[in-house]
């Protein structure tokens, strides 16, 4: 200690206790701010929260996502026809439908029958909708989980009100992508405008009357004019093809009109099917005449026929999706053929063009399908890798693809294009 003057000493020691009392204090806070961290006692983790400041927001909570792929159509003036009538939901561009929903806004309503057709063309019947009993306002139906594994392109329900017309939303919801729908209501034929002014049909036999006679042992037709009509029934029928004349019975004599029954008219373009073994024949109609009968030149080879009005089809602009000039594609007995639509009839028959021939061919609506713009996640113009029937792999492009998930791919190796099925198809990232 020598050397060292005793105030110093003293000033030194005074230093040293209050740093020390310093650190003993910030320590003391430190242990504070750590317990702050912790829940309240008896309180709730927010009030925690709030006593420690700003914290990270914990993740939002995630309901079934599937439900952000649903989509809604609302269909009011459900008809209440007898059996019910058939109102279909299309979805713009197929997906895989998870399951549905159905509520009755309004009224009430029955469903006769309830299907789900693929792009594969399959139908399969949804159950839970099925032939239900008669839903009042607010009654909620949901299917189970569909598990279809191709994509839906349209939803049919059959339908009848009960009381006052109802209205229904439906709903559809999707695996990978929204369903959007748009709804199509029974489809009533066009009224036909007829060549004269629309009164009832004079029926009547009188002299002067073109007529055809149908014998009644060979039921060949013959073409003449009525000279006389008789009270007993009887006609007496001057024939085109030798001029002589014949007693005839009046039920085997039928009048030339204008339209019948408001079905067919003269001059129309028209389809007769089925004709022999199902065959079908395009025409025009000639002449329309009493007792269901029709003359109609067939277009193949100029000749003039006799046919039921019931194996005649008047030819419509469209039916359901498909229009004259679509591009579809036709499936056969696992063969396929690309072309086009030349004419749509009232039965559903088709008259397709093929682009391989370029020959004309009658075709039932379930055999074709309508190309989209896109669909099944491909589109015109897209780069892919096809895998082909031998299992071989083939680089090309998308020139076509149709609704029911065949794509038109035009190869790189030879340039000619194939039929394949978009789950063979791979796309160029």
């Amino acid at each position: 200690m020598e050397g060292l003057k005793p105030g110093r000493f003293v000033m030194e020691r005074k230093v040293v206790a209050t740093v020390l009392l310093a650190l003993t204090m910030m320590q003391t806070t430190a242990y504070a701010q750590v317990i702050s961290d912790l829940p309240v006692p008896g309180g709730s983790e927010v009030q925690a929260q709030v006593q420690s400041g700003p914290r990270t927001p914990p993740p939002p909570v995630t309901e079934n996502i599937n439900r952000h792929y649903a989509d809604v159509a609302n269909l009011d003036q459900i008809s209440r026809k007898s059996g019910g009538e058939p109102y279909r939901f299309h979805l713009a561009q197929p997906t895989q439908v998870r399951y549905l929903e159905l509520t009755v806004r309004a009224s009430r309503v029955k469903i006769h029958e309830a299907t789900v057709t693929t792009t594969r063309g399959q139908r399969f019947v949804i159950r839970e909708f099925n032939n239900s009993d008669v839903l009042s306002a607010g009654a909620l139906l949901t299917s189970e989980n569909l598990n279809l594994n191709d994509d839906v392109r349209m939803i049919e329900l059959r339908m009848e009100s009960y009381s006052q017309p109802a209205t229904i939303a439906l709903k559809a919801i999707g695996n990978n992508s929204v369903p959007r729908l748009t709804v199509q209501r029974p489809v009533s034929a066009p009224p036909v405008t007829p060549s004269q002014p629309s009164r009832p049909v004079d029926t009547r036999l009188k002299a002067g009357d073109q007529v055809v006679s149908v014998s009644a042992s060979t039921r060949k037709v013959y073409d003449g004019r009525v000279v006389e009509a008789y009270q007993n029934g009887k006609v007496l029928v001057r024939d085109a093809d030798d001029g002589k004349t014949y007693v005839r019975d009046q039920e085997n004599v039928h009048k030339r009109i204008s339209c019948n029954a408001g079905r067919v008219c003269e001059g129309e373009e028209v389809m007769a099917y089925p004709i022999g073994e199902g065959k079908a024949y395009s025409g025009r109609v000639t002449a329309v005449y009493t007792g269901d009968l029709v003359k109609m030149r067939d277009a193949d080879d100029g000749k003039e026929y006799y046919r039921a009005s019931k194996l005649v089809h008047r030819k419509v602009n469209c039916l359901e999706s498909l229009c004259a000039k679509d591009r579809v594609v036709s499936v056969l007995n696992d063969k396929v053929y690309f072309g086009s639509v030349v004419a749509v009839y009232s039965n559903g028959l088709l008259q397709v063009r093929d682009d391989d021939d370029g020959k004309t061919y009658p075709r039932k609506m379930s055999a074709v399908s309508k190309e989209v713009k896109c669909g099944m996640g491909f589109c015109r113009g897209d780069r892919v890798l096809s895998q082909g029937g031998s299992g071989r792999y083939y680089a090309g492009r998308v020139e076509s693809v149709y609704a029911n998930g065949l794509v038109g791919v035009r190869d790189d190796d030879d340039g000619k294009v194939y039929s394949r099925h978009y789950t063979k198809l791979s796309r160029a990232r």
